[in-house]
């Protein structure tokens, strides 16, 4: 029984020499509060959250010195839910809540324009073909609300239907005197550019990228990624590759960024694009950054180009439309119309161009956008304030522009845990129906275009 002991103590012994030697390290942030939302359907939204300033995760880190400047490196990092101890949530808008421009026909289809021989007559054709179109319309929005809410449940929200356990990053690396390599899933070039000159640093519903999340303006992270670092005083530059790898919602992926910072004041450039799952060019966000110390506090700036002609994961939804349409909506609607007037239906059905109402509905999902940000952050003491003003201008169809600005106040208790107070105002235009969320989540849509919201939210942070 002793030797037994004594082996299991050396054994352990062995382990713990081996953890220090690769020196793993357990990290964290807990982070969870209250939040108030106004503008959603059904009434203001009152929750318990997790990841008001920052996402609530686990990690694990290793970093071992191979000697003459050699490295290996590891992380492993998963997203938590605070709130229910899950890793996946849905938007306050609800999981399935779509904006106007995606589930309602109206404004979204290019007005089809029948025509009848001239031996019909004038008030017959009149009556058939105001049928038609009234048909068209209704069978349109029946069949966009039901794919659009598929759309909905499969998408919207994080870590929605997938058991990714490290959804938030894991891979590994080795780090070299000539820079470093680091294979798996990992943030990218632009999007790190954005977090480091977005005053708040993507925490909270001020954050910039909040205007703009659903659908994202630039792509956080990329599984199946390769990244070169260089990192040299101030300077710091990557360069990403990511493999499609059959997944149905994305294709090849390239990023790049250079950024130099300082304490008094820092400048960067950076851009991502991918193709879709066609092969097609997709989302391409080219991003620019600087800041400089003004006063007690430091101001940053913050500029997107956004472009996305054939967005990612929508060949199945655009799929289930044209052969909803071919399929179901245009016999439908010709046999209707041959009852009370034969052969005019099967006249006018013959005139639906299915591709042309398909590529009407595509353009609901196409960005052509900029995204501006200047804020300011002042540090005394324990206090920590943001100010900030983000503005997204939608140059497409629908016009879905969406400013937001605020406040927020940090007390810091500890070096590890801070009180959070934040207050974001909402301002949608014409087609805008964003609503804010916070670091962890995704706010939705406003109840319909337009409507304003406003989030009030308040809650402790802890890293460990």
């Amino acid at each position: 029984m002793m030797k037994k002991t004594a082996l299991i103590l050396a054994m352990a012994a062995a382990s713990t020499a081996s953890w220090a030697q690769s020196s793993v390290t357990v990290y964290g942030i807990l982070d969870g509060g209250v939040s108030y939302t106004t503008g959603i359907a059904g009434g203001a939204r009152k929750q318990v959250v997790s990841g008001i300033m920052d996402g609530s995760r686990f990690g694990l880190r290793g970093n071992e010195d191979l000697g003459g400047g050699y490295r290996a490196l590891f992380l492993m990092e998963n997203r938590t839910e605070l709130d229910t101890g899950t890793n996946s949530n849905t938007p306050v808008s609800g999981s399935t809540f779509l904006p106007d421009r995606w589930g309602n026909a109206a404004g979204i289809f290019t007005p089809t324009s029948f025509t009848l021989p001239s031996t019909v007559p004038s008030a017959v054709a009149q009556q058939v073909i105001a049928r038609a179109n009234a048909g068209l319309a209704g069978a349109l929005q029946t069949a966009t609300t039901t794919l659009g809410g598929r759309l909905a449940a499969a998408s919207f929200g994080v870590n929605i239907g997938n058991a990714r356990f490290w959804d938030r990053q894991i891979y590994a690396g080795l780090v070299t005197p000539y820079g470093a390599l680091l294979a798996g899933r990992q943030y990218t070039p632009a999007y790190e550019l954005n977090a480091a000159f977005d005053t708040l640093a993507t925490q909270s519903s001020l954050a910039a990228g909040q205007v703009a999340a659903v659908p994202a303006v630039i792509d956080i992270r990329q599984s199946n990624a390769l990244q070169y670092r260089v990192q040299q005083g101030g300077l710091t530059a990557s360069l990403m590759v990511a493999a499609g790898e059959g997944e149905s919602s994305q294709g090849r992926f390239i990023g790049a960024m250079a950024m130099y910072k300082t304490d008094d004041y820092g400048v960067g450039v950076g851009v991502n694009t991918k193709k879709n799952e066609l092969g097609q060019r997709a989302l391409r966000t080219i991003t620019f950054g600087a800041s400089a110390k003004v006063g007690p506090g430091t101001v940053n700036f913050l500029f997107n180009d956004v472009s996305d002609p054939n967005p990612s994961g929508l060949s199945a939804l655009l799929g289930g439309l044209s052969s909803t349409l071919s399929a179901q909506i245009v016999p439908g609607l010709a046999a209707q119309i041959n009852a009370a007037a034969p052969g005019l239906g099967t006249q006018l059905a013959s005139q639906i161009n299915v591709a042309s109402l398909v590529n009407d509905y595509k353009q609901a999902f196409v960005q052509k956008a900029t995204l501006f940000s200047i804020g300011y952050k002042m540090s005394f003491g324990p206090h920590t304030i943001y100010t900030a003003f983000n503005s997204f201008n939608d140059k497409g169809r629908f016009n879905a522009d969406t400013d937001s600005y605020g406040a927020v106040y940090t007390y810091s208790l500890s070096k590890r845990t801070d009180l959070n107070f934040v207050f974001t105002h909402f301002d949608n235009k014409a087609g805008g129906q964003a609503a804010p969320g916070q670091a962890g989540f995704l706010g939705g849509f406003t109840k319909a275009p337009g409507v304003d919201s406003n989030n009030v939210a308040a809650g402790i942070r802890h890293r460990f």
